[in-house]
């Protein structure tokens, strides 16, 4: 067993998963301390099961201690956000998961729990199913295929906010954020009131309210970057992880960050119309097959202006992010020349 994990955590997985843990390795520590990813290996207890043993990961997020941000930011505005997202992340496993398909792959949700202000999550384990590569940037040709996931996820759940149709079996809503991604201005006026005076915090809530105004809306993963996508060993498929802050959303946003996190800065300003187009088909063929098989609420008639309306959105996607990077971390390497370029636009579109 590796002696970096708790043994707390492996004991709570354990209980809740009713077998042993054979081997455990650990992957990484959480945002801020406040828990640890790791890898293990399930052995169940029941001897009638034909299931021989069963790796898996786990996400432990167990905040008992005062936790210390990396840049500083430590405040119980944070905390508190920090908890919700990981009660949104078991939500999404327990209960959107399933809704998922083989186009848009993610990890099987094995259990989940909830103790206090502790989750547990424990998930099918990626690397096992061929998922095995992890990276920090990606060729314009690589990222394709990340492009290609995207359209199919926004796809499968573009019309989840007018219907309403995320339900727990009580009938419940499954609680997700009410604007997707974990940089949304509501959420983060430390950061915004940290800004040094200029138009993009002058105009930012009127660049959040028209974000959240967007007649098309879908589910959004809302952290995409490329650091939360697993690849086959040539980069021709993935899948993702860390749904801590799935919520609503115009698509774009998710295209929009991850872009600026998986490509060079040159790439991004050469190649972004080909990639905006790469996904824009991708959603397009994504959108007439769901259609077809009537899983959803948007007829091919909207399909136009679901692709207008997004594209319409990029620069206002790439200003909305800039803003909080301004005030996060006005040093940060993602504020390049092409966030730049496109919060210009943004600014000189609102007039």
């Amino acid at each position: 067993m590796d002696s970096a994990i708790d043994p707390q955590f492996l004991s709570w997985v354990e209980q809740v998963c009713s077998a042993s843990i054979s081997r455990a390795s650990l992957i990484q520590t959480l945002w801020s301390g406040y828990g640890a990813c790791f890898r293990a290996i399930l052995e169940q207890h029941d001897a009638n099961t034909t299931e021989g043993p069963l790796p898996v990961v786990v996400k432990c997020a167990s905040p008992t201690d005062v936790a210390q941000h990396p840049r500083g930011w430590s405040s119980l505005t944070g905390h508190q956000r920090k908890l919700k997202s990981f009660a949104i992340e078991n939500n999404f496993y327990n209960h959107i998961q399933p809704f998922t398909n083989e186009f848009c792959k993610t990890p099987r949700g094995i259990a989940v729990e909830t103790k206090e202000d502790k989750t547990l999550l424990v998930m099918e384990d990626l690397g096992a199913a061929g998922y095995s590569e992890t990276t920090l940037s990606l060729s314009v040709t690589q990222a394709k295929v990340v492009l290609h996931w995207l359209a199919e996820f926004h796809a499968a759940f573009i019309d989840t906010k007018p219907s309403l149709n995320l339900k727990k079996p009580n009938g419940e809503n499954v609680e997700v954020w009410q604007e997707g991604t974990y940089w949304y201005l509501n959420t983060r006026r430390d950061e915004y009131n940290a800004m040094p005076s200029s138009e993009l915090k002058t105009r930012a809530q009127e660049i959040s309210t028209l974000l959240a105004n967007s007649k098309y809306q879908t589910l959004l993963h809302g952290d995409a970057k490329v650091a939360n996508f697993c690849f086959t060993p040539h980069y021709t498929q993935c899948a993702a992880v860390d749904f801590q802050y799935v919520g609503f959303g115009a698509g774009v946003k998710d295209v929009a960050y991850f872009l600026g996190s998986a490509l060079s800065d040159n790439d991004q300003r050469l190649f972004r119309d080909r990639c905006l187009n790469v996904y824009f088909t991708a959603l397009e063929r994504a959108l007439k097959r769901q259609c077809a098989n009537s899983k959803t609420s948007i007829t091919e008639q909207d399909i136009p202006f679901i692709v207008n309306e997004w594209r319409s959105l990029y620069s206002f996607a790439c200003a909305d992010f800039h803003r909080f990077l301004a005030g996060w971390s006005p040093n940060h390497k993602k504020i390049n020349i092409e966030l730049q370029y496109q919060t210009s636009l943004a600014l000189n579109r609102l007039g």
